[in-house]
């Protein structure tokens, strides 16, 4: 019982927000995952670990990712993913934008919304739509993925990239089609 109770006072909360909040933050604990696939027959999992940004209450999507917070789960791969694919010394960050409709931001239940993300990595800006379940929790906001959004190498111009990679690994290949995951804690920022 205390947990609906408290699930109850949260709701009610949400619903007469004072004014003296602004915007959602994006919260710690918030990642970015990708895929690869190397060889044709491995696949491993990796995540940013230093995603940042806000969403407002008109729905401007505004999150910035970290790209040297890449984590592979072998240090010299994080760093030649570092150097070789992403270039952080010529491009630190992803950028990643939307509009949604006030009320994705504003609902009192999860729900499930489609949008389109601008997706700014390595110089090149590149529209995915994305379906995402929004639901309130405790903290705020929970904003994860439906579904992999399918992102690919030469649109991004990371090719050379990729191949650089595949050769000091000394691999036969490695997917040029990456699924790509998100979850989002959203938390309210006061101004």
């Amino acid at each position: 019982m205390r947990c609906d109770v408290r699930k109850i006072v949260w709701m009610i909360l949400l619903l007469i927000s004072s004014p003296a909040w602004s915007s959602w933050e994006v919260a710690n604990g918030s990642i970015i995952q990708f895929i690869s696939i190397k060889n044709n027959a491995v696949g491993e999992l990796s995540q940013f670990e230093s995603v940042v940004g806000s969403v407002t209450d008109e729905g401007q999507v505004d999150i910035r990712v970290a790209l040297n917070a890449v984590e592979t789960n072998v240090g010299i791969r994080n760093e030649r993913m570092k150097e070789l694919l992403f270039e952080v010394g010529l491009f630190p960050e992803a950028k990643i934008t939307a509009q949604l409709a006030p009320s994705a931001v504003s609902a009192t239940q999860s729900h499930i919304i489609e949008t389109t993300l601008a997706i700014d990595l390595h110089g090149q800006v590149v529209n995915r739509t994305a379906t995402l379940q929004v639901a309130p929790n405790e903290q705020g906001l929970s904003v994860v993925s439906v579904e992999p959004i399918l992102l690919t190498a030469s649109e991004f111009g990371l090719e050379s990239g990729v191949a650089a990679l595949q050769s000091i690994a000394g691999l036969a290949a490695i997917s040029r089609v990456i699924p790509v995951t998100v979850r989002l804690q959203l938390v309210r920022q006061q101004r």
